[in-house]
């Protein structure tokens, strides 16, 4: 006899009703496992891409030069061991003598508090030259950067985050006002608009820029600055980049080959790659969790069909009197094996998509879907053969007289 496609699926699906305890155990395995695999490979790209957007707003062509050493902690964070070697003439020497350099913003960074009649919030006040507006894409929703006049004078100007405006003044308009920083007063020029958490988890809209030759005097009375941003041409390795800024600064600095550098250099690249090896791990260790649940869920599935061939018997041997060959009976309980796997695969797709949304929305990534999608379906559909295939075996090796009579 010849049975239809369409025949195996209602018999197998007859099945999974009459025994759906017992097929819904079976298929829990594969469930979880293809839901890992899915819902992990969805999150894992959607924060690739929002890092990824993230350089993007970052700046073009960027390598940031940073006084003292930089090291990474065993949370994935860095911290920088203080240096007060890294000076304005360095920038200007960059600038200047540096083939392939197009423009370098230097600045200084801190923690202060700021106040603003009696409301008390703690910024972070970095003092920057008029270059870094633009190396850093920074818009404003209104006023104006400093100029170059300003920053020469030393004046007190200040463009600030949008979270400073939102606390200090609300539906105020800043423009022309003066809120204390540290112990400065301080005239507000412009507002950011929301920027959002950078990659060392230092919220933008907290930020207040000032003048960098009026920070260094009258804010924090220092001679060296913390670091200097480096914006390569066009076209240019910034591999190439990095390492001859890393031999100009040495000589200019007069270090030793025998020395150790007193200042760290790294690319929004350096930092994309650390975020990734991250992301990286816990996608091997998502990869190991799914493989011993498709393992657990084959295997379920394994010993159902093994007791179902044991229970089916007369079943068996009424489709080999009437006409069933060996093949029919394979193909049957192969089929019924792959398709309880796929029913535990798409249930497991659909847990995935719920908890890739769930996850994006509350974490603000991009809802991204990757092809695990279709490498879930078709290590589930291996996983249904595989686990069919001995019971179907066996249950050819049922004698249909002997069956029909015992």
């Amino acid at each position: 006899m010849r049975y239809t496609f369409a025949f195996y699926l209602r018999i197998a699906l007859q099945n999974l009703v009459v025994h759906k305890a017992r097929m819904t155990l079976a298929l829990l395995g594969i469930l979880f496992a293809v839901m890992s695999l899915v819902a992990f490979g969805n999150i894992s790209n959607g924060m690739k891409k929002k890092i990824e957007n993230e350089v993007g707003k970052f700046g073009k062509n960027l390598i940031i030069v940073r006084s003292g050493l930089v090291f990474a902690t065993g949370r994935g964070a860095r911290q920088f061991t203080e240096a007060r070697t890294l000076k304005l003439k360095d920038a200007r020497m960059i600038k200047e003598s540096l083939p392939g350099v197009a423009n370098v913003a230097p600045y200084f960074d801190v923690t202060y508090p700021a106040r603003y009649k009696d409301k008390m919030l703690t910024v972070n006040i970095a003092g920057v030259d008029e270059g870094m507006f633009g190396m850093r894409n920074i818009d404003l929703v209104m006023g104006r950067h400093f100029t170059e006049e300003e920053d020469r004078k030393a004046e007190k100007k200040a463009v600030i985050g949008f979270k400073v405006f939102d606390n200090f003044f609300q539906s105020e308009d800043p423009i022309g006002k003066n809120i204390m920083v540290y112990r400065v007063p301080t005239e507000i020029i412009g507002v950011m608009g929301e920027k959002g958490t950078d990659f060392a988890g230092q919220d933008q809209d907290l930020q207040v820029y000032v003048p960098l030759n009026s920070f260094m005097r009258r804010y924090s009375n220092v001679d060296y600055i913390k670091g200097i941003y480096v914006q390569a041409q066009d076209g240019y390795s910034l591999i190439s980049m990095k390492a001859a800024l890393r031999s100009f600064i040495k000589k200019i600095h007069n270090t030793k080959p025998e020395q150790k550098d007193d200042f760290s250099i790294f690319t929004m690249e350096d930092i994309l790659r650390t975020q990734e090896e991250g992301i990286r791990l816990v996608s091997v260790l998502t990869i190991i969790a799914s493989t011993v649940s498709f393992l657990i869920g084959g295997l379920g599935i394994f010993a159902i069909m093994l007791l179902s061939i044991s229970e089916r018997k007369m079943e068996i041997g009424i489709r080999r009197v009437v006409g069933s060959k060996k093949r029919d009976i394979i193909i049957q309980f192969v089929s019924e094996s792959v398709i309880v796997s796929l029913v535990g695969g798409i249930g497991g797709i659909v847990a995935g998509f719920f908890i890739t949304i769930v996850v994006d929305i509350i974490g603000g990534f991009p809802i991204v879907f990757s092809m695990n999608i279709a490498l879930a379906l078709v290590i589930s559909m291996a996983i249904g053969v595989l686990a069919g295939i001995y019971p179907a075996i066996e249950g050819t090796k049922y004698e249909p007289v002997k069956v029909l009579y015992s």
